[in-house]
């Protein structure tokens, strides 16, 4: 997202803990790209200024594929970065705002309560990309062929 938001116009808000920093060449990047269009992209580790005025919420998984080792100095890094409704409500999101992930989903990540209510777009997420990935299957197999 940091990679192409920016790019597209629009602004975001990247939240991370102060001991998982953005690599300052992809940060350069995307600030780049804001400035070339307009958007604003900013910082933080503090999840409540992050979603301040937020129209979409999104985490990703805390502890990837091959991370297992990492798992619980991962969680106790992630403490507090768990999404939630108060979270939103605390920091201020927009009235309407909605929820992303791009799955799969572990509850350290998300309350149950935000990941299955009417905000959560998650399935239409994965949908979505199952068709943009066939998309480009596509392309490729037509192009090969």
């Amino acid at each position: 997202m940091l990679a192409a938001l920016p790019k597209c116009g629009l602004s975001m808000s990247v939240c991370t803990p102060e001991k998982y920093p953005i690599p300052a060449p992809m940060r350069q990047r995307a600030d780049a790209d804001a400035q070339a269009t307009g958007a604003q992209v900013s910082y933080h580790s503090d999840p409540l200024q992050a979603v301040s005025n937020a129209d979409i919420i999104v985490t990703d998984t805390w502890v990837s594929m091959g991370m297992e080792g990492e798992k619980a100095q991962r969680l106790r890094d992630f403490a507090g970065y768990q999404v939630s409704s108060e979270m939103a409500r605390q920091g201020g999101a927009s009235e309407d705002w909605v929820f992303m992930h791009c799955l799969p989903r572990k509850p350290d990540e998300v309350t149950d309560e935000v990941f299955y209510s009417d905000r959560s777009v998650v399935f239409q997420e994965a949908e979505n990309r199952k068709w943009t990935i066939l998309a480009v299957f596509n392309a490729l197999f037509a192009k090969a062929h």
